[in-house]
């Protein structure tokens, strides 16, 4: 019955707190194959409010293919849908669990024995001769790349800290 999450993933019984289980998993699953194929959640709004009430009541909406230059399949549309069906008793992996998923169209072309080996080829690999040290609070001076900036520590503010939670007993909560 609990209500956590990031409010995007989450499913319609636990917006509704119905009770919720597994199946907030293969929603989620749903949520997530839509923002990578698309860039956004399929329910998204700036309003929270306006956001929980799409995840319970609005069909899940593709872009169009050709004005947005977003090439997906029929399968993965299918895929999606069937993973965030409302009613989680009609969502795929709902009976069967991960196994309904992988028997979907989508995933016909994948060896699953390979898959589990390690034998499956990647179709994009990316660069990792690049140097991403920008990315990275660097000692300018320093030698060895890996030597990271630990800024000072400022001792007042530890001890004033410590001494806020002095009180502060767990079992009176």
């Amino acid at each position: 019955m609990s209500f956590c999450g990031t409010p995007e993933y989450l499913a319609p019984e636990m917006v509704n707190r119905t009770g919720h289980d597994k199946a907030v998993d293969w929603w989620a699953l749903g949520v997530l194959i839509y923002e990578m194929l698309i860039g956004v959640t399929p329910f998204y709004n700036r309003n929270r409010n306006m956001l929980l009430m799409k995840i319970k009541n609005s069909k899940v909406i593709f872009p169009d293919r050709t004005r947005y230059r977003i090439d997906y399949s029929d399968e993965i549309v299918d895929l999606i849908v069937q993973l965030l069906a409302k009613d989680k008793g009609k969502r795929l992996g709902y009976k069967d669990d991960g196994a309904e998923i992988l028997r979907h169209p989508f995933f016909a072309d994948l060896d699953i024995a390979k898959l589990e080996r390690k034998e499956v080829e990647p179709p994009f690999k990316p660069d990792v001769s690049a140097d991403f040290s920008k990315f990275f609070n660097v000692k300018s001076d320093a030698k060895d790349l890996t030597e990271t900036y630990v800024p000072e520590i400022n001792i007042r503010k530890i001890e004033k800290a410590k001494d806020q939670f002095k009180d502060f007993d767990s079992k009176q909560f």
